[in-house]
């Protein structure tokens, strides 16, 4: 088996990992109110978009669709994702959606000044928080001047009344954040939503503007079922993760999901994800 070369938390290349990725991405793009909410035009001169750590490919195909003048490159570590991607835009006559396969941990194989927009939603989970300062850098030399960074992110999410749910997101944000994750100096959340506009500043973007998404997940949303099969499947993809960190047992595991299905199914459960969007601008000059 090839070392891995990436910091990504689970296995990049696992199909139960691109099915959390596909039904997540579905997930926030409903709930944060679109693929690009807080432009209502996007400007004229953004025609060339970058998404890294496009997974299998939905932010960058919607963006595709809804502006079909833009041509939007989408990047990722997994190649099977990229594959599938690739797959996806051709059954979709999406010419105008190209993914690629590369690494943001090593320089990017684009040119400077290459990209209007760069767009990078979730990175907490493949990205520790020592390489932020390098991954920022890049994507601003690869932005042409005034270009935009589009950053969303979070900190936590809050849940009640649902103990055992409290407790497996506790234990979540406690094992990533021992692995050199996020932010957070104890634990309890991921501390990246937060730490946003200090990370943009110090790497030299201004204009800095933040804008909040809280996504309601309570019991009878919209957005309920697809939260609830989300963490039915994170759990699971994170449980050699609290296997090897000894957070709980097998059996363990098994009745604490339990317990979060009942909880989640209850009709007082309430539930809202605080989703972060950070926009900055490479200056001018």
């Amino acid at each position: 088996m090839m070392e891995r070369e990436d910091t990504y938390i689970t296995d990049p290349e696992s199909g139960l990992e691109m099915t959390r990725l596909s039904e997540q991405d579905r997930l926030l793009t409903q709930g944060m109110g679109g693929v690009l909410p807080e432009f209502t035009t996007l400007p004229k001169n953004i025609m060339h978009i970058l998404d890294i750590g496009c997974g299998p490919g939905g932010w960058v195909l919607d963006v595709a669709y809804r502006y079909p003048r833009c041509e939007v490159v989408g990047l990722d570590v997994s190649i099977q994702m990229v594959e599938y991607a690739r797959a996806r835009a051709a059954a979709e006559g999406r010419g105008n959606a190209i993914f690629v396969h590369g690494n943001v941990l090593q320089p990017l194989e684009f040119a400077a000044a290459e990209f209007d927009l760069v767009n990078i939603r979730l990175a907490a989970t493949f990205l520790l928080s020592t390489a932020w300062p390098g991954v920022l850098a890049e994507i601003r030399r690869i932005l042409r001047p005034g270009g935009i960074i589009r950053i969303s992110e979070s900190d936590k999410m809050t849940v009640g009344p649902s103990p055992t749910l409290e407790k497996m997101l506790k234990s979540s944000y406690q094992a990533v954040s021992a692995l050199g994750y996020g932010f957070s100096s104890d634990g309890s959340g991921l501390g990246v939503a937060s730490s946003l506009k200090n990370l943009l500043t110090q790497s030299g973007f201004g204009g800095i503007t933040l804008y909040p998404h809280p996504i309601d997940f309570s019991f009878q949303t919209e957005l309920h079922k697809s939260q609830y099969d989300n963490f039915v499947v994170t759990f699971t993809t994170l449980l050699p993760l609290f296997l090897h960190s000894k957070a709980m047992t097998q059996e363990d595991f098994t009745e604490a999901l339990r317990q979060v299905r009942i909880e989640m199914l209850h009709e007082d459960f309430k539930g809202v994800w605080h989703m972060l969007t950070a926009i900055g601008k490479k200056p001018v000059q």
